[in-house]
């Protein structure tokens, strides 16, 4: 990163304080330190000088720590406040987070540890280059009642998307019960809801830096932690995150299920594509058929809406033209079953497309990755 952005630290904790500072040495050339101070008070007069971009934040009590960041972003809501604590408390983890910082280091802090939150939160920083690019694509993975395996598709359409390099980004929109987490073996700090708990200071440089990085290559944004927080995310602040993703991502793949109305409804007009996963048994082509035809009367047409058959078994008494004919689409890609394959990847916490990349359903999603790049 070649533009310069300042910092500030305000952490009484002497050894943190120049372990951060030391850590920051090598990149004198981007980043100037602003101020290093033990207290708030301090820091606040240091803050209002320099303007920072970046606020390290000691916090020795939550409700105090709380009440200091909410300071801070209520000033310069482009600040990006790190906090730093003794405290391995999840209650701390989330109070913190939900009041504005961005993340959170155990003291004593770990030199690998800091830079990967300075390259995480510097990576976007000047969101204004985000501008020049074109937007990206939001594709959405969509069946209403789940059960047909739109997560699998989701996570491993976004692994062989990002198999080059691609940056692509990965949202988890089943804000009741989830699953991309635990298929890929995550406990994020930040999900969906603190995102949307911030919306009035989102841009480039908070929301990547409350995205997780997953080693198949995504970016992953998840469900709330907490049933409440999921309730209270409206259509318009999803709207708002997606249309940020699209500036920065070249592909946003959405995990969607539920009724047409709502969040999905948001997406949905965003989307590229929205592919409908089912598969071939009578109760789930009914309730394609169903939904399909209500989607159509919603503006979301053949153009749009491409069916995805998933666990296909080339033997099995419904075949692919049998589908094609009840619902008068075709189909667009049938991923077959193969069922230890996808548990072992789950297991794993590693998409199949990059586990077992000669795996039939590595094969059939790597084909629909092709399709979508064209």
């Amino acid at each position: 990163m070649t533009s310069q952005f300042s910092i500030v630290i305000i952490d009484q904790d002497k050894v943190s304080r120049e372990s951060i500072i030391s850590t920051l040495k090598p990149y004198s050339d981007s980043i100037t330190l602003a101020g290093s101070v033990e207290h708030f008070t301090v820091g606040a007069s240091a803050t209002q000088k320099a303007a920072p971009n970046v606020v390290f934040l000691g916090v020795e009590d939550v409700a105090q720590g709380v009440r200091d960041i909410q300071a801070i972003t209520a000033q310069y809501p482009r600040a990006s406040v790190i906090a730093c604590s003794s405290q391995k408390n999840v209650e701390w983890f989330l109070a913190l987070m939900r009041a504005g910082a961005v993340e959170y280091l155990l003291r004593p802090i770990a030199q690998d540890e800091l830079k990967q939150s300075l390259q995480k939160v510097g990576r976007f920083l000047f969101a204004h280059s985000t501008q020049e690019l074109p937007a990206g694509e939001i594709i959405s993975v969509y069946n209403p009642i789940g059960g047909m395996g739109t997560t699998t598709v989701a996570v491993n359409l976004a692994a062989a998307l990002a198999a080059d390099g691609t940056k692509v980004a990965l949202v988890d929109l089943n804000l009741k019960a989830g699953d991309v987490n635990t298929f890929l073996n995550v406990n994020p700090t930040y999900t969906l809801g603190s995102v949307t708990s911030n919306i009035e200071r989102l841009d480039a440089n908070f929301l990547m830096s409350v995205m997780t990085r997953h080693a198949s290559g995504p970016f992953i944004l998840t469900e709330p932690l907490e049933v409440d927080e999921a309730i209270s995310i409206t259509a318009e602040q999803v709207q708002r995150v997606m249309e940020l993703l699209r500036r920065i991502f070249r592909y946003v793949i959405v995990d969607c299920v539920g009724q047409l109305a709502g969040c999905n409804m948001s997406i949905f007009r965003s989307s590229k594509l929205i592919l409908f996963t089912t598969t071939l048994s009578l109760p789930a082509l009914k309730n394609t058929k169903r939904y399909l035809s209500a989607m159509e009367n919603k503006g979301f047409g053949r153009d749009r809406v491409k069916l995805v058959i998933n666990r296909y078994l080339p033997k099995s008494d419904i075949q692919l033209k049998d589908a094609e004919k009840v619902l008068a689409v075709p189909v667009y890609q049938a991923i077959p079953n193969e069922y230890a394959d996808v548990v072992d990847s789950i297991n794993k916490g590693m998409p199949v497309v990059k586990l077992l990349p000669k795996s039939p359903v590595s094969k059939a999603i790597q084909g629909l990755a092709d399709r979508l790049k064209r």
